[in-house]
């Protein structure tokens, strides 16, 4: 099975302090739907990055879409949907 993967990347040093929130939503959203796993953010000084996987990067990003919009993100926000493992095609969604 091939893993597919949302990579949701939040610019800002800000962020970290709603993290918690939003990565719980992410996590029922995706475990509700069967649509994959929440892998946990890789958080810096100046972004942060949220690893959704799942077989089929579209069906999950539809599932955490209402969950991203219902979040108060910052300015520059934007997911990347791969189709593959590193390396495979992506295609780049901006959510502000």
């Amino acid at each position: 099975m091939t893993e597919h993967a949302v990579l949701v990347r939040l610019p800002g040093a800000g962020v970290a302090a709603e993290l918690g929130v939003l990565e719980d939503a992410l996590m029922t959203a995706i475990e509700t739907a069967g649509v994959g796993e929440y892998d946990g953010n890789a958080a810096g000084p100046y972004e942060v990055i949220l690893y959704p996987y799942g077989p089929d990067a579209d069906a999950l990003f539809a599932e955490i879409e209402g969950v991203l919009g219902a979040s108060d993100l910052p300015a520059g926000a934007y997911a990347v949907t791969r189709y593959g493992p590193p390396g495979s095609a992506e295609v780049r969604v901006d959510l502000r």
